[in-house]
């Protein structure tokens, strides 16, 4: 009866893990076929869950990271990614409440918002922190 247990626990993850398809929980369906095979020996339930515990840990901490580094290889970078961490001067001010501001950064100007909720005047400089679909994210300077 275990077997069959742990062998429709391995199925659910396996259809879940379909639907997503961001390794989310294969690990647990590995480890759901350890226990499986432990309840084939007759192991004690105890062990079964341990083991898959362990298995599912194990194999999620070893091999997720090379496995989304594999899977994230062909995200293609854009040069928008690049903004991140640059500095820009504030040409309207930037107010959240009020949904006005604009940065220029190289020549070009940018709407902008603040990640502090503050208020940034005109002629500030800024640190863009993030992008939030054509708004840049940024945060006030700090004064050196």
């Amino acid at each position: 009866m275990d077997v069959i247990v742990w062998l429709i626990l391995v199925a659910i993850m396996l259809v879940i893990e379909i639907c997503t398809m961001g390794l989310t929980t294969i690990w647990f369906g590995l480890g759901a076929v350890v226990a499986a095979v432990a309840a084939g020996c007759s192991a004690p339930v105890w062990l079964q869950i341990v083991l898959f515990c362990m298995v599912s840990v194990a194999v999620m901490l070893l091999v997720r990271p090379f496995a989304l580094k594999f899977m994230n290889k062909n995200r293609a970078r854009t040069n928008i990614d690049e903004l991140i961490g640059q500095e820009a001067v504030v040409i309207e001010t930037i107010d959240n409440p009020k949904g006005t501001g604009r940065v220029r950064l190289r020549g070009v100007e940018w709407m902008a918002r603040s990640a502090a909720d503050e208020v940034i005047g005109p002629d500030d400089v800024v640190t863009i922190e993030s992008i939030a679909g054509v708004k840049l994210i940024v945060r006030r300077k700090a004064e050196s």
